[in-house]
C-alpha cells in the first residue's frame, strides 16, 4: 500500500510541472533520497555529492576515465618535491548571479570546510594540507597557518605536510567548490538549505527543491564551458523503491534509475540494462585476538573455503563481481586499470586443500576442530544474511565446523567493527577518491583498521606509497602491498558490488561510475528519434 501511494504522489508530482522524463533536452533520473544537505561543506552521501557536482563547479573534475581533468582551474603544476600544487583558474569565471569566481571563493570554501564549526564530515579528506588537521581539530586556531594560500585574483596554492601524488584527485570532493561569501551572509545558517539560498557555478543551476520529493535543475548560461552542455532541463526524483522506480522507468517518467536485481532480469539483453562496478568493496575480516584466528592457516581456510563463483551467481544473483584482490577496478594503475595489472592474488590459492590446512592450523594452536566456536558477523542490509548462511553451509560442509551468525542493524555492524567487538565479520568499503590508495590505506595500522591487523612492511610501503610521485613506481609500490595484505589473510575480498542501471536507449554519454559522482550527465544528449 505504501508503495503504491508513494508512486501516486510522484506521478502526481511529475505531472503538475509536465513531463521530465525525455522530452526534447530534458531528463529525468532517480536520486532515490533526500540528500542530507545540498550545501558542498555538509552534503555526505550520494545525492547531494550528484546534485552539488552539478550545480558547482570544482577547480578540477574527473573524466569517463577517472582521470582529473581541467575545470574552473584551467592548468595547475606541482613542485619537484611533490608537496606544492598551484592551480591557475580561467578568467571570466562567473557564479549563476553574475558575480566574478576568483581564487578567493576556493579558498574561502575550504576555510570553511576544515572550520570545526562547520562540523563537515569530509574535512578528513583536506588533511593532506599542512594544517588542516590541527585547524579542523582546534589544535590550531589560525587559519594562516594552513598551507591554503591565494596568491593573486587567478592563482591558490596548496601546501601539503608531505607529498600525495594523488592529491588533485581529492580536490573533486565537494568540501573543495567555492562559496560566494556575499551569499553565505546574506543566507547565514539558511544558506543552501533551498533551491534560492545559494548561487551556482556549475553546468546547472538549482531552480526547485520539493523536500523528499524531487531537485529540479537548469543549464546555466554563465557556466564557463555552457557551449559544450546538452541537457536544458534535469529533474532528480527521490525514489527510495527499486520498484517504484523501475514502473516509472517503464512509464517513461524516469530516463536513468538504478534497479534491483530481481526486476533487472526483466531488461537481461536489452539495451535499457547497464550493469557498472560502483566500487564498493564487500570483505570478510578477521579477529585475531581469538584463539583459532591467530593462525594464518585458519583464516585462509575459512576464506579459501568460499567459492565466490557460487557466490556471486547462485546468492547475489550476479548483482557482483568476485574479488581477485582488495582495490576494485576503475582505479588506474601504470598504464592499465590497477586491478588488471595486479592480476588475481587469490588464483594461486586453487588447489590447496582447505579441510587439510584449516586442521593444520588448528593443531598449531593446540587446537581441535570441536573447541572452534565461532561468530560471523553481517548487517541486515541486502543480501546480508542470505550471504551469511551460504558462509554458513560452506564452512559447515568443507571444514567441519559450525560457525554461528548474529544478524545487526547497519548501525550496529558499523559500530562492533569500529571497536573491534567481533569474531568473524562482514564489511563493506568504497572509494573516496579515484586511486587504488583509497583501498590500500584503511587496511595499515593507522588507517580504518578494524581488524586492528600490523605488518610493519605493509605499513612501510603504504606510506611510501603516499610519498613518491612517480606513478610508475608508486603503482608498483601499491601493487607489493595489496600482494601482502592478501596472503596475510586478516582481511579477504568477497565480492566488488555491481549496482544494475536502466537507462533509455535515447539518452547518450551519461556518464556511470563507480568513484565520487556516480551519474554524470555533462556530456550526455538525447536523440531527436
Amino acid at each position: 500500500m505504501k508503495k503504491l501511494f508513494l508512486a501516486m504522489m510522484l506521478i502526481l508530482g511529475l505531472l503538475s510541472c509536465g513531463k521530465s522524463g525525455i522530452g526534447g533536452k530534458s531528463i529525468s533520473f532517480n536520486m532515490e533520497a533526500e540528500p542530507n544537505s545540498l550545501d558542498p561543506q555538509l552534503t555526505s552521501d550520494m545525492g547531494g555529492f550528484i546534485i552539488t557536482d552539478m550545480a558547482y563547479e570544482g577547480l578540477l573534475r574527473l573524466n569517463e576515465k577517472n582521470e582529473i581533468v581541467p575545470a574552473s582551474a584551467e592548468s595547475w603544476k606541482v613542485s619537484d618535491d611533490g608537496k606544492v600544487w598551484t592551480l591557475t583558474l580561467r578568467k571570466n569565471l562567473k557564479w549563476s548571479n553574475g558575480d566574478p569566481i576568483k581564487a578567493q571563493d576556493y579558498y574561502n570554501a575550504i576555510k570553511r570546510g576544515i572550520d570545526p564549526e562547520t562540523s563537515s564530515e569530509y574535512a578528513f579528506i583536506t588533511y593532506y594540507i599542512k594544517g588542516a588537521e590541527d585547524y579542523n581539530t582546534g589544535k590550531i586556531k589560525d587559519f594562516n597557518q594552513v598551507g591554503v594560500k591565494v596568491k593573486d585574483d587567478y592563482t591558490i596554492e596548496f601546501t601539503l605536510s608531505k607529498p600525495a601524488a594523488y592529491f588533485g584527485k581529492t580536490l573533486v570532493m565537494p568540501i573543495y567548490f567555492p562559496v560566494n561569501e556575499k551569499v553565505l551572509a546574506a543566507n547565514k545558517d539558511k544558506y543552501a538549505s533551498e533551491a534560492d539560498k545559494s548561487v551556482y557555478n556549475g553546468p546547472y543551476i538549482i531552480k526547485k527543491w520539493v523536500h523528499d520529493n524531487k531537485v529540479v535543475l537548469e543549464k546555466n548560461p554563465n557556466y564557463w564551458n555552457a557551449g559544450n552542455i546538452k541537457i536544458n532541463q534535469i529533474t532528480a526524483l527521490m525514489v527510495p523503491d527499486f520498484d517504484t522506480a523501475t514502473n516509472l522507468f517503464k512509464n517513461k517518467e524516469l530516463g536513468v534509475t538504478r534497479a534491483s536485481i530481481e526486476k533487472s532480469a526483466e531488461f537481461k539483453r536489452k539495451p535499457e540494462l547497464r550493469k557498472v562496478s560502483n566500487g564498493r568493496l564487500y570483505y570478510l575480516a578477521f579477529n585475531q585476538k581469538i584463539p583459532a584466528l591467530k593462525s594464518k592457516k585458519v583464516r585462509e581456510a575459512l576464506a579459501l573455503a568460499i567459492n565466490r563463483d557460487d557466490l556471486v551467481e547462485k546468492v547475489l544473483s550476479g548483482g557482483g563481481v568476485k574479488t581477485t584482490g582488495v582495490v576494485a577496478d576503475q582505479m588506474r594503475g601504470i598504464s592499465k586499470d590497477f586491478r588488471e595489472e595486479n592480476g588475481d592474488l587469490y588464483a594461486a590459492y586453487k588447489n590447496i586443500d582447505v579441510k587439510k590446512l584449516f586442521d593444520e592450523g588448528l593443531k598449531e594452536e593446540g587446537l581441535t576442530p570441536d573447541k572452534v566456536h565461532l561468530t560471523l558477523t553481517v548487517d541486515e542490509k541486502g543480501t546480508g544474511k542470505r550471504e551469511a548462511e551460504f558462509y554458513q553451509s560452506q564452512w559447515k560442509e568443507k571444514l567441519g565446523i559450525d560457525v554461528q551468525v548474529e544478524v545487526l542493524t547497519y548501525k550496529e555492524r558499523l559500530s562492533r567493527g569500529k571497536e573491534g567487538n567481533f569474531e568473524i565479520i562482514r564489511s563493506v568499503w568504497g572509494p573516496d577518491y579515484a586511486d587504488a590508495m583509497t583501498y590500500l590505506e584503511i587496511f595499515a595500522s593507522n588507517g580504518l583498521n578494524i581488524a586492528k591487523n600490523k605488518n610493519p612492511e605493509y605499513d612501510k610501503l603504504i606510506e611510501e606509497g603516499k610519498v613518491i610521485t612517480d606513478n610508475g613506481k608508486r603503482m608498483q609500490t601499491l601493487e607489493k602491498a595489496e600482494k601482502i595484505l592478501a596472503n596475510d589473510f586478516v582481511y579477504s575480498g568477497l565480492y566488488y558490488e555491481l549496482a544494475m542501471y536502466l537507462v533509455d536507449p535515447k539518452i547518450e554519454n551519461v556518464t556511470l561510475r563507480a568513484v565520487g559522482s556516480k551519474i554524470n550527465f555533462n556530456k550526455a544528449d538525447v536523440k531527436s528519434k
